[in-house]
């Protein structure tokens, strides 16, 4: 198995100011590259957004504004577990040997309601109350 290890990281402030996700994963992203000068861009295999909100493709959309063209673009949606759960898909990445270098990054708003949750089906096809 390939050793596995965090390089670097990138963050944007908490803020009351209103932005877009994909602007606020952007401005984290540009963090990172202007920290660490040292990676480049070409290198990155994956990138993985991890996020409850209801935008689609943040994953494709964010490559795309950084200027990454990775072979794996996707977005992990795990209740409050998605950072968690991108840790461990980058880290399997890497170990399998798929990819090098995964860029994980995640963003949430105050206003992102996320999915709306049926507990329930998971046991059945019905609807609350159950008389």
């Amino acid at each position: 198995m390939s050793e596995v290890g965090i390089i670097a990281y990138g963050a944007s402030p908490f803020t009351k100011e209103d932005h877009k996700i994909e602007s606020m994963l952007h401005k984290s992203t540009n963090d990172l590259f202007k920290k660490n000068p040292g990676i480049n861009k070409n290198e990155i295999d994956a990138v993985l957004v991890s996020t409850n909100n209801n935008s689609k493709y943040l994953s494709p959309v964010l490559s795309e504004m950084a200027g990454i063209k990775p072979k794996i673009a996707h977005s992990i949606e795990s209740l409050c577990n998605s950072g968690t759960n991108s840790i461990v898909s980058a880290f399997s990445y890497i170990s399998s040997g798929l990819a090098d270098m995964v860029l994980v990054t995640g963003a949430e708003r105050y206003d992102s309601p996320g999915q709306i949750l049926e507990w329930d089906n998971s046991r059945g096809e019905f609807k609350h109350p159950i008389f």
